[in-house]
């Protein structure tokens, strides 16, 4: 292989190659060539399920996709990774040579089709050749949003408030999952936004029905068997008539069960026959039905972790998981706490029918340094009782640093607010005591007549400043 080749392929570290085959012997003959030609973005995969499972976070450059696997096949695994990332360059490998098969995987999206063994040459050639194409796709598509005066942002998304590039990427994978059938598990920390993300897939998805939650952790097993399925009249004491169920009910839409780690041995069971057949039982019935909803479920627990301890069903897992949105903390995404700061400050200042303000710079500097371990939602919470407690007046120093102690948030050394305290005069210059009573009704002006906390802005006590204005 000559020199170029090998410096041609070391120097694309931002391009994932992912690389699936069921026999660790080959993928591990693909890593040490991988490693020795310096490329470093590159992932291997024995278990198609669990590339299904990851691939949201890699955004691949080049795929290279085992004919036959067990689990999923390698055309199966074509058809999700072309409809999630349209700019990827996959290339089927197989170890019969099939003109048959090689002319469908091509037709339906792979750049080619590869019979084993590989030899170093090829494999390079397909990498170089790969990554070549996925560089005119996106560049093709540069073009047209540059044409086009930019990229339209997606409706879809306009409840989610963001400047960071990780909830981009997210945002990117939910365009591309969300126009099919498979069921979505959204993942991620309490108050991270599971529910927005969920709103997302469905209103992207242009499913005509509706998009029904359903708290999983608010319902005992009777009462989600009966919410989600519904039951027959007289199925139980108080039954008296039927009950179509939140399935029926999301005819044609989606219905995302929040906190899905929660569900029973039993409802598991249930649930799974839901995702393998499309149809239920009603309470009370022995006749199945037919659903057309889809299922988003969400979780902030660990469920591999749940299916290692045997507390939630593997084969559920994997039909869950068959896309998986993971949604990064907001102390992953930094970019976005003084957005959302400014966004949580005016929408409850309005709340109270007062017109928004700047948020003090006080605050801005204590929470972009506090790692929010309620996340969104704790944020939001924050600004929230910040604006119920001052409003829209002036805080002072200790006032501030006493508020974010009380939320446990770290208060290190506050930058003072930054006011214009330039005063216009006209005639004889002002004497000292004239400049005195002018700073006090400007304090007094700036915190709405509270004399203790004009005092601390004047830096004296309530006492001092009573007997200035009562001199």
């Amino acid at each position: 292989m000559s020199e170029y080749n090998y410096r041609d392929v070391s120097e694309m570290s931002g391009e994932m190659i992912v690389i699936v085959d069921d026999e660790p012997v080959i993928t591990k003959s693909y890593e040490i060539y991988l490693r020795k030609v310096g490329y470093k973005q590159y992932r291997l995969y024995n278990d198609p399920l669990m590339l299904m499972e990851e691939i949201h976070s890699l955004m691949p450059a080049v795929i290279f996709l085992d004919l036959r696997m067990p689990g999923m096949d390698g055309e199966q695994l074509l058809e999700e990774v072309t409809g999630m990332f349209r700019n990827a360059s996959v290339f089927i490998v197989s170890g019969t040579e099939d003109v048959e098969t090689a002319v469908r995987c091509i037709k339906n999206g792979a750049l080619d089709y590869l019979v084993k063994p590989i030899n170093k040459e090829r494999f390079q050639t397909a990498i170089i050749k790969g990554l070549e194409i996925y560089r005119i796709k996106n560049e093709l598509v540069s073009v047209k949003e540059k044409l086009s005066g930019g990229s339209a942002v997606n409706p879809a998304f306009k409840s989610i408030i963001t400047r960071s590039s990780l909830m981009e990427r997210v945002q990117r994978y939910v365009e591309a999952v969300a126009s099919g059938d498979a069921p979505v598990l959204v993942t991620g920390e309490t108050g991270t936004g599971k529910e927005l993300i969920a709103e997302a897939v469905h209103k992207c998805s242009g499913r005509k029905g509706e998009l029904i939650p359903v708290n999983v952790s608010a319902l005992d097993e009777n009462m989600f068997n009966d919410t989600l399925f519904g039951h027959k009249k007289g199925a139980f004491t108080g039954a008296d008539k039927d009950r179509a169920g939140l399935l029926a009910s999301a005819d044609m839409g989606t219905v995302f069960l929040d906190e899905i780690g929660d569900l029973s041995d039993q409802t598991q069971v249930k649930l799974l026959r839901v995702l393998q057949n499309n149809e239920y039982l009603p309470v009370g019935s022995d006749k199945p039905r037919k659903t057309t909803a889809r299922i988003i479920a969400a979780t902030n627990a660990d469920l591999k972790q749940k299916v290692s301890d045997g507390a939630f069903r593997q084969d559920l897992y994997y039909r869950l998981a068959a896309h998986t949105i993971k949604i990064p903390p907001l102390r992953d995404r930094r970019e976005d706490i003084e957005l959302l700061l400014h966004y949580f400050y005016e929408k409850h200042l309005l709340g109270f029918s007062l017109e928004p303000e700047c948020v003090p710079l006080g605050l801005i500097e204590a929470l972009k340094k506090h790692d929010f371990p309620g996340n969104v939602r704790e944020l939001e919470a924050v600004v929230a009782d910040y604006v119920i407690m001052f409003k829209n007046t002036c805080v002072t120093t200790a006032e501030l640093k006493q508020f974010l102690q009380e939320h446990h948030i770290k208060v290190s050394r506050l930058k003072s607010e930054r006011y214009n305290t330039a005063f216009e005069y006209s005639g004889e210059f002002p004497t000292f005591k004239e400049m005195e009573m002018r700073l006090i009704k400007e304090a007094l002006r700036r915190t709405d007549g509270n004399q203790s906390r004009a005092a601390s802005l004047l830096g004296i006590s309530r006492q001092a400043l009573n007997k200035r204005l009562n001199s």
